[in-house]
C-alpha cells in the first residue's frame, strides 16, 4: 500500500517537473489582458507561444511576439525555472508581478530603417508595412529610426490603444520570450497568427 502511494506521488512529481520544463523552455500559453492587438487578438484570448530558449527562431516583419517590457527585468534561465516551479502561481495564473510581458507585432528587424508618417502609415526601408485588420492612426510627429544589429521595432495592431516601440523605443532580442504561433482560445476562433 505504501509503495503504491509513493509510486503515485513520484508519478505526479515527474509529471509536474516535465510540465514545468515544457512551460519554462519550450512553449507557454499566455492570457491576453488588453486590447492592444485588437481586432486580431482580443481580451481574454489565449495564445500559444513557442519560446526561443532552445530553438533558433527567426523573427521577421509581421510576426507576433511576446517579450518582457523594457521597464522590467529579463529573468535568466534559473530564475525562470524557479518561477515556474511555484505551484500556487501556476494554478492561479498569477506569474511574476515584477515582469510585465507584452504581445506585439514586429514591423522592423535588425538593420531596418523604420518611418511612421503623421498619417500613421508605417514604412520599413521605404516600403509600406500593411497588416490585415489594422488601421493607421494619426500621430503628432513623424518617426524615423534606424535599428541596430540587435533591435526590433514592434507595434500593437490597435495602434490607438497600444503602448509599443513608438513610446519605449526598439526592443533587443534578449527581451523576446518567443513567437506567438496560434490563438487557441476561444475555441471557435483558433487561428495561425503569422500567416
Amino acid at each position: 500500500m505504501i509503495i503504491k502511494i509513493l509510486k503515485n506521488i513520484f508519478i505526479v512529481f515527474i509529471a509536474f517537473l516535465f510540465a514545468t520544463i515544457l512551460r519554462t523552455y519550450i512553449f507557454q500559453i499566455y492570457y491576453i489582458p488588453s486590447l492592444s492587438m485588437f481586432p486580431n487578438i482580443n481580451i481574454n484570448d489565449r495564445v500559444l507561444v513557442l519560446k526561443d530558449k532552445l530553438f533558433d527562431i527567426e523573427y521577421s516583419v509581421g510576426d507576433v511576439i511576446v517579450f518582457y517590457s523594457p521597464e522590467s527585468s529579463s529573468p535568466n534561465n534559473s530564475e525562470l525555472l524557479i518561477e515556474n516551479l511555484k505551484l500556487w502561481e501556476l494554478i492561479n495564473n498569477e506569474g511574476n508581478k515584477n515582469q510585465t510581458v507584452y504581445i506585439k507585432r514586429i514591423v522592423g528587424t535588425p538593420g531596418d530603417e523604420i518611418s511612421i508618417n503623421k498619417n500613421g502609415e508605417v514604412f520599413n526601408n521605404n516600403i509600406q508595412v500593411i497588416t490585415e485588420n489594422v488601421a493607421s492612426t494619426v500621430i503628432l510627429d513623424d518617426i524615423l529610426i534606424k535599428l541596430s544589429d540587435d533591435e526590433y521595432f514592434v507595434l500593437g495592431d490597435n495602434r490607438d490603444n497600444s503602448f509599443d516601440s513608438r513610446s519605449f523605443g526598439p526592443i533587443t532580442s534578449s527581451r523576446i520570450i518567443g513567437k506567438a504561433f496560434f490563438k487557441i482560445y476561444p475555441l471557435d476562433q483558433i487561428q495561425n497568427l503569422n500567416d
